[in-house]
């Protein structure tokens, strides 16, 4: 052997040793990808992007020159920029792109219908598909909890009257009938609607029956949503807490609300010291309410602060 054929062979060896390597490396970090994949439940996010922007973190902590484009690529879609700029808000993620990414992630029946309704959520800007799609998730996730103590506490906050009757029952002269809550309800609701309520509420130990005074209590427990609920109980409170103040600016008079909207041009540091204000507001409103000896009305008090602007 000639020494330009030993350096030839030599090469080509060296050549498929970086190959092989490469490899290696490649089916390695295919399986530090499943591995993220398994370990982030695709079903506790209620934005995709948030998913995916997770799911990136933990694989750059692997690979620290891993991009945005190999991102895309390992989830089923082109190797470019084009995801950077879903998860950047720039543009929405295409359903087609979607299903892609469920084949890719080889996610089970729940899941993949998990991830399409967010995508379907997050992309409109239709008031009634996104409330359409809210509801399916909710329906969605009931039938995957693990308890009825995780259903009961995803209905209890999914309906607007349930923390209100619960309220009720501290009122001085609380009476349970049908009858007596609508005539003290601004909007009114069915007698099955109350009785429902009144039924969730002592199976959550929120109310009990006092034989002594012949009523209906409050037993000074609090719900506290588990993991798998938190994030979906939240979202379909506040939903229902600002259908009810819409209602109420028309429906109670307006020496007995308090109406604030402020828009302001502020930057996300002074946002944040906006939201330790009201934060200390709800605060100052809880003791007033402990302080209270007089207890024969019951009021709601929302506040929200969230960016306009992207």
């Amino acid at each position: 052997m000639n020494t330009k054929q030993q350096i030839r062979t030599g090469s080509d060896q060296a050549k498929r040793a970086r190959k092989r390597s490469s490899s290696e490396a490649e089916s390695a970090f295919k399986e530090r990808f499943f591995k993220v994949r398994s370990e982030l439940d695709i079903m506790q996010f209620l934005d995709y992007r948030d998913y995916f922007s997770k799911f990136y973190e933990k694989l750059k902590t692997t690979r620290k020159s891993y991009s945005f484009a190999k991102f895309s690529a390992h989830l089923g879609l082109s190797e470019s920029n084009s995801f950077w700029q879903v998860l950047t808000r720039r543009r929405d993620l295409s359903m087609s792109s979607a299903e892609k990414i469920c084949a890719t992630l080889r996610l089970s029946f729940e899941e993949k219908k998990h991830f399409l309704l967010l995508v379907k959520h997050n992309n409109s800007r239709d008031h009634q598909l996104r409330e359409s799609c809210m509801k399916e998730l909710v329906t969605l996730k009931t039938q995957t909890l693990d308890t009825e103590e995780q259903e009961r506490v995803l209905e209890y906050f999914g309906e607007w009257y349930h923390p209100v009757i619960r309220e009720m029952a501290g009122l001085d002269n609380f009476d349970a009938s049908p009858e007596w809550i609508n005539e003290r309800l601004f909007l009114r609701l069915t007698p099955r609607k109350i009785e429902k309520s009144l039924e969730l509420l002592q199976q959550l130990s929120l109310i009990r029956y006092d034989n002594d005074r012949k009523r209906f209590i409050q037993t000074g427990n609090q719900v506290m949503p588990e993991r798998k609920v938190q994030g979906l109980a939240a979202i379909r409170y506040h939903q229902k807490a600002c259908e009810i103040a819409r209602e109420s600016i028309s429906a109670v008079s307006a020496l007995r609300r308090d109406l604030n909207v402020l828009t302001l041009c502020i930057s996300d540091e002074a946002a944040q010291n906006v939201k330790q204000v009201l934060h200390e507001a709800c605060k100052q409103a809880m003791k007033i309410e402990n302080d209270s000896e007089k207890r024969d009305q019951v009021y709601q008090i929302n506040v929200q602060l969230f960016a306009l602007t992207k």
